[in-house]
């Protein structure tokens, strides 16, 4: 008998099913116990299950709406009972409908190194790898010289700066933030500079020596640095203060994922930014939709 199943919004019933999905996801545990009730209030995109029949749930992810038109997928799991069945490749297919319909102009996803049955899956669908990041943590530095911080007035100098920006073009023009990819484009510059979220190492003469992004949120272990460059002895020393900004702000230390630079990788290290207990890459896929054919992958059952 052919098996039927239904992608739905989860509901906070669902929460002993997706605690069992996500019981073996890795040694060290999963995150999405400690997101599931975020994510079930968010609205930015649907927290979705997978419920077969006769079984019940047995698969969930999360899309999320970044702005202009950026979708991101996340949290795509299924039960280790219930895989080779083609249940991630019917969510990713509806996923993609959904956000051609709420307008999405892109849709991104990241994924490890190792996983080739999803490399397979996204490149099935159109998807590209277009960057990759290693996670480094750098420990907060209590009592060091701290970034200094540009604001609006700095706009016209800090776009300047990433148009020429060769670790950009290797991010393919991305930056990330809290485990996501999304485009530095002028609106989220803009954003991040009104935010105090830019920081930047100034040469003798003024101009920008080394520049990078941050974000915090209040209460985290964890300052995020969603990109940098520069020289590299501006990057190190600025990747350094860096630390003592996460130490001023309450958090336990600064973490990059950085993309397969090796100076800039060098860089960090110098800095004190370490591999964490998780080493691997993570590999960033994208669709765009506009380049896609439309109507390709049906929302359904």
């Amino acid at each position: 008998m052919k098996e039927e199943f239904v992608i739905r919004p989860a509901r906070p019933e669902d929460r002993p099913a997706m605690e069992r999905i996500c019981a073996h996801t890795w040694e060290s545990g999963d995150y999405i116990q400690e997101v599931w009730d975020e994510w079930l209030a968010a609205e930015n995109g649907p927290l979705l299950v997978v419920e077969l029949d006769t079984v019940g749930v047995v698969s969930l992810n999360k899309v999320t709406r970044h702005p202009e038109g950026q979708f991101w997928l996340e949290g795509m799991r299924v039960d280790p009972d219930y895989r080779g069945r083609g249940i991630a490749r019917r969510c990713l297919d509806w996923n993609l409908a959904y956000a051609r319909e709420q307008g999405g102009r892109v849709v991104r996803l990241s994924t490890g190194d190792h996983n080739t049955t999803v490399h397979r899956m996204v490149a099935r669908v159109g998807m590209e790898r277009v960057t990759e990041g290693t996670l480094r943590v750098g420990p907060a530095l209590p009592g060091g010289r701290r970034p200094a911080i540009l604001g609006p007035e700095d706009s016209d100098a800090v776009a300047r700066f990433w148009r020429g920006s060769p670790v950009l073009a290797a991010m393919g023009g991305l930056y990330s933030r809290d485990w996501t990819w999304r485009e530095l484009s002028p609106a989220a510059l803009a954003a991040m500079l009104q935010r105090g979220e830019v920081v930047a190492e100034r040469a003798p003469d003024g101009s920008l020596a080394a520049v990078a992004t941050i974000h915090h949120w209040p209460g985290d272990e964890e300052m995020w640095v969603g990109i940098a460059d520069g020289e590299p002895a501006a990057v190190q020393s600025l990747a350094l203060a860096i630390r003592a900004g996460a130490a001023g702000a309450g958090a336990d230390n600064a973490q990059i994922l950085l993309p397969r630079v090796p100076w800039l990788r060098e860089a960090f290290l110098a800095a004190g930014y370490e591999p964490d207990d998780w080493d691997e890459e993570l590999w960033v896929y994208e669709l765009r939709l506009e380049q896609d054919e439309a109507g390709e992958g049906e929302r359904g059952h």
